[in-house]
């Protein structure tokens, strides 16, 4: 299945489990490239503390009036039914889509193709992706990888098509976003492993256990 003709919605939420989220991002990826994009703030459960105002800039005054993230069911149940769903660290978005909604529509799952699931996952995770395919880099952290291979032009170029003017930084939900793309359409740059690349094989080289990555593998997903 090649993992081009089969779009990938990365997501992105600031805020945590505590606030809700206050802010999210989708970028979608398609056919090498990134091909849409959103981002809305999201009214929170209760006020911001001032360590996530610090951290992400997003004030309690700024999203008082937002619609809060259940609002927006049918968009994230469509994307879901569309592709596979993507983050850098995939745990913390599945965590906080779950608080709202537990289960998905009955949708592919891409891991194992013919099937259908309820479920959110199976995720591309790039945070999980460039652990195992690049596991002596420094450092894993989103903005790491991205100053490690050279990628602030790219993904800045996509900031400014994409993002608000006052959102085009780290720690804002679409930014992020954009950024984890970047970092999966990067792999298709390395040769060896193009032959290799396949939405299965994304999704199975995404989880955090070897075990289940051995137990994806086997399953004749290359």
């Amino acid at each position: 299945m090649n993992w081009h003709n089969t779009p990938i919605h990365i997501l992105d939420f600031e805020g945590n489990g505590r606030s809700g989220v206050v802010e999210f991002g989708v970028a979608t990826v398609f056919g090498g490239e990134v091909v849409a994009a959103r981002t809305e703030f999201c009214r929170p459960q209760g006020r911001i503390p001032r360590r996530e105002v610090e951290l992400h800039g997003i004030t309690n005054q700024a999203v008082a009036h937002a619609q809060p993230l259940k609002s927006y069911w049918e968009y994230f149940a469509d994307l879901r039914q569309n592709g596979p769903l993507g983050a850098h660290h995939a745990s913390v978005e599945e965590s906080l889509l779950k608080k709202t909604w537990s289960h998905s529509r009955l949708a592919p799952n891409f891991l194992k193709p013919g099937q259908w699931v309820s479920e959110w996952g199976p995720w591309v995770d790039t945070k999980e992706l460039y652990a195992n395919l690049f596991p002596k880099v420094p450092s894993h952290a989103l903005g790491k990888l991205i100053e490690t291979f050279d990628l602030l032009d790219k993904l800045d170029l996509l900031g400014q098509e994409f993002c608000p003017k006052s959102r085009r930084k780290f720690h804002a939900a679409l930014y992020d976003a954009l950024a984890s793309a970047v970092l999966l359409l990067h792999l298709s740059t390395y040769e060896e492993l193009s032959k290799h690349i396949t939405l299965p094989w994304l999704l199975a080289q995404s989880f955090a256990s070897s075990a289940k990555r051995q137990e994806a593998l086997q399953g004749n997903l290359l």
